[in-house]
């Protein structure tokens, strides 16, 4: 089962389940500061997952060159101002390799061992020597109860918390934004640092740190 398989709300949706709309509202969170603050002014991005370039715009205005990948239709065409890709991630091969190459959203997460190589090996395929591929994985804590969390403009409520074996989470993450609401069903397994440094082994890369304290952002380099 694929990470976000199953929404329901307005508008189109992703063929992962993810509502076009609901993305076209979000804003950076503070991904963009964190990501410019790890990589070299001017690098060249390919990020994977883009969806309605939530932060390939601020990426773009902090003078980054991006290539933003989806496999949605409906998410591209809200992407301004960089070359875009329609391509499933596992599938894609360019033929060219970046200085960064960009995994955020907790793809890497998705539930499936398989799937997460194919992932990763699309990142190793397409960074260059000496680059960096910046992955968001998604922490323990994240989905280990229901609970409702709200901000100035949105609300968000994570319920019918399913623990699995495996290392498995399912659960319904409803968001509500200007009175509109979105559901979307994810399934998603938490990963061991011993688990996400073997997996990037397997395709020639390396985990070399974490950008963050809680262990939410990595970089790995190749071998």
């Amino acid at each position: 089962m694929r990470v976000g398989q199953g929404g329901s709300g307005p508008g189109a949706q992703a063929p992962d389940g993810s509502q076009v709309e609901m993305y076209e509202l979000a804003e950076a969170r503070g991904e963009d500061e964190l990501i410019d603050a790890a990589i070299a002014p001017g690098s060249s991005i390919l990020e994977l997952g883009c969806g309605t370039g939530r932060i390939t715009r601020p990426l773009l205005t902090r003078g980054h060159e991006v290539v933003a990948v989806d496999e949605s239709a409906e998410m591209l065409a809200r992407v301004r101002g960089a070359e875009t890709v329609q391509a499933t991630i596992g599938e894609l091969r360019l033929g060219r390799r970046f200085d960064v190459v960009l995994m955020m959203s907790y793809l890497v997460n998705v539930a499936d061992d398989a799937e997460r190589l194919r992932l990763l090996r699309t990142c190793a395929e397409h960074v260059l020597p000496g680059g960096s591929v910046v992955i968001q994985q998604q922490l323990p804590s994240q989905l280990a109860r229901p609970v409702v969390l709200e901000s100035e403009h949105t609300r968000m409520e994570i319920s019918d918390v399913e623990h699995l074996p495996g290392n498995k989470v399912a659960a319904t993450l409803t968001h509500t934004r200007d009175g509109q609401s979105w559901s979307q069903r994810v399934l998603t397994q938490n990963l061991t640092e011993e688990e996400l440094s073997s997996q990037l082994a397997e395709v020639g890369l390396r985990l070399d740190e974490y950008l963050t304290p809680n262990t939410a952002w990595v970089r790995a380099r190749p071998i």
